[in-house]
């Protein structure tokens, strides 16, 4: 048979690439989309007008669907945190309420500070240190006790197509001859996860026919530790054009006296001074078909899609 799936924030990073990789394998998908003409969207979508935050609307968007891919996301700003519990809460009813499989894509904000050398693995409690990683914890804690079937796939950062925050705004720097900018420490050892090798991975899990996968949490991680530095210097390479400028934390939140954005984002920069890793072993074990680009190929497939894509707007 096949699986019918949802998908929500198909217009974002994570959404674009599980939609478009979803579709590739024939698999029938259907987008809940406040505003179609906000982003392009693949041919073969089934696209339905509709809120995220209504429920009801949900449901009916999830009837007769497999799975639900919880991946809208929202501004990084003061109503962040209240609008993702908000989020949250719709997406649980619609899967209580159609017996579809929640896929929910967790993040590392939730472990804190991380140690160099240490592999975090699943078992691990929360330990969080920020009011996001506090946030996040709630929202996972929130998942367990709903009742619902559920999944959590979590990620560590990430690049690839479709990503306009975080590494796509220096990644299309380069590639328009212009000077790349790293808020933040650049030589600790950190992961970043290919969004196509993320989509493909939580495909994968989500549509498990083994109901044993309800309840279990995953963690997938980059396919080596590397730096921001030498991740950016290999984006330089393959474009030949460019500079790479690293500034330090400081000054982040220095502004963040000021500058909403900046302190937002200031509230996590720790995953950058002090990186958390993860152990994939369990999805490894579990998934050993599952997919880690090198970072060369991954950075290559992304520095093509923004040059073929000049216009798409980054976010910070």
């Amino acid at each position: 048979m096949t699986e019918r799936v949802l998908v929500t924030g198909a217009q974002g990073s994570l959404g674009a690439n599980v939609a478009r990789a979803a579709l590739s394998r024939g698999l029938p998908v259907r987008a809940l989309v406040r505003s179609p003409g906000k982003a392009p969207l693949p041919d073969g979508l089934e696209v339905v007008r509709g809120d995220a935050l209504d429920a009801d609307a949900l449901a009916r968007a999830a009837d007769g669907c497999a799975a639900i891919f919880h991946l809208v996301n929202v501004s990084l700003d003061a109503q962040w945190i209240d609008t993702h519990a908000r989020l949250l809460d719709a997406a649980l009813s619609a899967a209580k309420t159609t017996g579809a499989r929640l896929v929910f894509p967790a993040n590392v904000w939730v472990y804190g500070k991380g140690k160099p050398g240490d592999l975090v693995d699943e078992a691990r409690p929360p330990s969080p240190c920020s009011a996001k990683g506090r946030a996040r914890a709630a929202m996972e804690a929130t998942i367990r006790a709903s009742g619902a079937r559920f999944v959590v796939v979590r990620l560590p950062e990430f690049y690839g197509p479709h990503v306009q925050t975080l590494t796509g705004p220096p990644l299309r720097k380069l590639t328009q001859g212009r000077t790349a900018t790293w808020f933040g420490p650049a030589d600790r050892g950190v992961e970043l996860v290919f969004m196509p090798d993320a989509a493909l991975a939580l495909l994968e899990i989500g549509l498990a026919r083994e109901r044993d996968v309800d309840g279990e949490v995953f963690h997938l991680p980059g396919s080596a530790h590397t730096t921001v530095r030498a991740f950016l210097a290999e984006a330089r390479r393959q474009t030949g054009r460019g500079r790479v400028v690293v500034l330090p934390s400081a000054l982040v939140r220095v502004g963040a006296l000021a500058v909403p954005l900046a302190r937002e984002f200031a509230d996590i920069l720790h995953l950058w001074e002090a990186p958390v890793l993860l152990d994939g072993a369990k999805l490894r074990a579990r998934f050993p078909a599952t997919r880690f680009t090198p970072y060369a190929d991954g950075i290559a497939q992304t520095l093509a899609w923004l040059r073929e894509n000049p216009g798409v707007r980054m976010y910070f």
